[in-house]
């Protein structure tokens, strides 16, 4: 197992990844869109976050377990100004309750503190998605607050809880 920065030689393996696993990620959240499931989209997605990388606001990784990549994360929204960021996961859904999502989180918390000095994460979780919540709270991440209504998907209306996590 190893959480390496996303790159462009995980193209295939990051296509794979999200082709298999669109339906299940759509069932959660909103859709990245027919253009992002080509090669090219993966690809444009791809070069897109090394850009970001490099600018240092954003982190992208992914989990690859036996040569295969099992789940993915980032960190958004860097700022150096108050030590502070967004940070987000998938976990494909044939691998979901296997740990993958926990140690991501273990991994995003290390770089963000190593790479980027930040003390504070902020992680954004929809009212349908109870084992994420699930995972931010074992890691130590605490809900801030809740707001209703914060988004209509699929027809209902779902609420969105703010958790977050501050180390040294």
């Amino acid at each position: 197992m190893v959480f390496e920065t996303l790159a462009n030689k995980h193209l295939d393996l990051l296509f794979q990844f999200e082709l298999e696993n669109r339906e299940w990620f759509e069932s959660l959240i909103s859709s990245r869109g027919d253009d992002f499931y080509s090669c090219l989209g993966v690809k444009e997605h791809i070069s897109d976050s090394i850009v970001k990388n490099v600018l240092g606001n954003q982190y992208s990784g992914v989990l690859i377990v036996d040569g295969v990549i099992v789940a993915r994360g980032n960190l958004k929204d860097i700022c150096s100004d108050n030590n502070r960021c967004s940070i987000g996961y998938r976990v494909a859904k044939k691998e979901a309750g296997k740990g993958y999502a926990s140690y991501c989180l273990t991994e995003l918390k290390r770089i963000s503190k190593n790479l980027y000095s930040i003390n504070e994460l902020e992680a954004q979780v929809l009212d349908n998605n109870p084992a994420s919540i699930a995972v931010l709270k074992k890691q130590g991440f605490k809900m801030s607050f809740h707001e209703g209504n914060f988004i209509e998907f699929k027809g209902k209306q779902l609420g969105c809880s703010t958790f977050r996590s501050e180390f040294s």
